[in-house]
């Protein structure tokens, strides 16, 4: 009588042909939504031209963009902007600042050449507050000059004074001061111009992750004096 026996290797091929169809297509997948991420991170997010908010942002840097919370603004956010202003002045086109006064706020600059201050009253408050910004001392340039008039930009060749800014509209400034088209050119930013906010770093891979934000209000408890204003 002739015992039949089985091959062990023939009998767990079919099973090895799935696990490995399987791992294949799981492969795939996560290739496919790796690449999906790629792709959604480059079109939902903002490339950073120029030199305005140097150290914080460098030329070339890509910040994803947080569309969806582009009207819940906080003092110091970085947003993404239309800038105001005439066609044949740079108005419409896209820049990256940080925002330093919100609706309601009065602002001020009290240009001291060397170390000018940027002044802030909160919106409804009398208190007098610096804007500590570690990026702006050794950036502050030549050409400091006071600030404001109605419209939020500089008094050319005159005297600080405080304005206020526009229910739905926001004053901007870049980090790098010296070398930032900004509020102090345009004024006011309106609520509508507002892009998106950017907090997150996507390239490059070195510097990937959350921008840092170590910018601060400082009570002033013996202000330079300001002129009234708007």
């Amino acid at each position: 009588m002739t015992q039949s026996t089985s091959d062990p290797v023939a009998g767990a091929s079919p099973e090895r042909g799935r696990c490995r169809g399987v791992v294949a297509v799981g492969a795939l997948v996560l290739f496919l939504l790796a690449m999906l991420a790629v792709v959604a991170g480059l079109t939902f997010s903002v490339m950073v031209t120029g030199s305005s908010m140097e150290p914080t942002l460098q030329q070339g840097d890509r910040l994803e963009l947080d569309l969806l919370n582009r009207h819940a603004i906080e003092r110091f956010d970085l947003v993404e902007a239309l800038q105001p202003g005439p066609d044949d002045e740079g108005g419409g086109r896209p820049i990256v600042k940080r925002v330093i006064g919100l609706p309601g706020d009065r602002v001020a600059i009290v240009g001291d050449p060397v170390a000018p201050q940027v002044l802030i009253k909160p919106a409804g408050q009398d208190d007098v507050f610096r804007v500590e910004n570690p990026a702006w001392p050794p950036r502050v340039g030549a050409g400091t000059e006071s600030c404001c008039t109605p419209e939020g930009a500089v008094v050319r060749g005159g005297a600080q004074a405080w304005a206020t800014v526009p229910e739905s509209s926001y004053w901007v400034l870049g980090d790098n001061w010296g070398a930032s088209t900004d509020s102090r050119i345009f004024g006011w930013v309106p609520r509508e111009d507002i892009q998106a906010r950017l907090w997150f770093r996507i390239l490059p891979v070195s510097r990937f992750g959350t921008v840092d934000n170590d910018v601060r209000l400082v009570p002033v408890p013996d202000p330079p004096p300001v002129a009234g204003g708007a």
